[in-house]
């Protein structure tokens, strides 16, 4: 015979089994769940941080030129400033040289991004080589960075071979490797007359020729007192100006005829 004991030991489960304590369970969910809804809007409220960070690392910049430079950033969504432009012997003009915040680093998004763009190589200044022999003149020109240019050659009062000017001229700034034309004296385009009025008529031919002239016409006239083959007088007179090669004529005396 089998005794069904009466569950004295638990009234609990027998009050929650009834239609009250059912009601009583369902009203301390509502609560709670209420109270978790609250807590979570307050916190969002008063704390709105997304569920996920969108802060992200910045790209690297360097050496990118400024129009890339400029698209990768934004497409990473930050804001991308130039700040300044200096002159580099290395980065291309127009590329960056740095960036700050530098690479890696974390940001939140539309962060400025600063960045200094390369003006290229510093502009070397030409050399002054002006009265220079021209050998002596190129190895300056090569030593300072330069490239040595078309030779140009025009009359001076400088030496033959020596250098009156550069192209462009000295102390101009140019970027290294550019050419430098030299400008070469051919030597003075006027010569002085020399004086040779009482020469005889051969060493006044070789004073003529040392200045670079030339004896041009010569006539012989009788003058009473005078050795025969003398310079008696001369056109162009002495100190006055001839070109390279000009002719000087020449009065020659002769004995006279009686």
């Amino acid at each position: 015979m089998r005794v069904t004991r009466p569950d004295s030991a638990r009234p609990e489960r027998r009050y929650f089994a009834t239609m009250a304590g059912r009601r009583l369970v369902r009203q301390a969910l509502v609560l709670v769940g209420a109270f978790g809804a609250g807590y979570l809007a307050t916190v969002f409220w008063l704390f709105p941080a997304p569920l996920q960070p969108k802060d992200r690392p910045l790209p690297r910049l360097l050496d990118l030129g400024a129009t890339e430079a400029k698209v990768r950033i934004e497409a990473d969504g930050f804001r991308f400033v130039i700040q300044d432009r200096q002159p580099d012997p290395s980065v291309p003009k127009g590329a960056v040289i740095w960036q700050d915040p530098p690479p890696g680093v974390v940001a939140p998004p539309n962060s400025p991004v600063s960045v200094i763009l390369s003006e290229g190589a510093p502009d070397v200044v030409v050399p002054d080589v002006a009265e220079f022999p021209r050998a002596l003149a190129e190895k300056v020109l090569r030593a300072a960075g330069f490239k040595v240019g078309i030779d140009d050659t025009i009359p001076a009062a400088s030496e033959p071979g020596t250098v009156v000017q550069t192209r462009p001229g000295s102390g101009t700034g140019r970027v290294a490797g550019t050419s430098i034309g030299l400008v070469i004296s051919s030597g003075p385009a006027e010569f002085q007359v020399p004086a040779v009025v009482g020469l005889p008529l051969a060493e006044a031919r070789a004073r003529l020729q040392d200045a670079g002239l030339a004896v041009g016409a010569v006539r012989r006239r009788s003058q009473a007192g005078t050795v025969e083959g003398v310079v008696l007088d001369q056109q162009p007179p002495a100190g006055a100006r001839s070109p390279r090669g000009g002719r000087v004529d020449l009065i020659v005396s002769r004995p006279e005829t009686r």
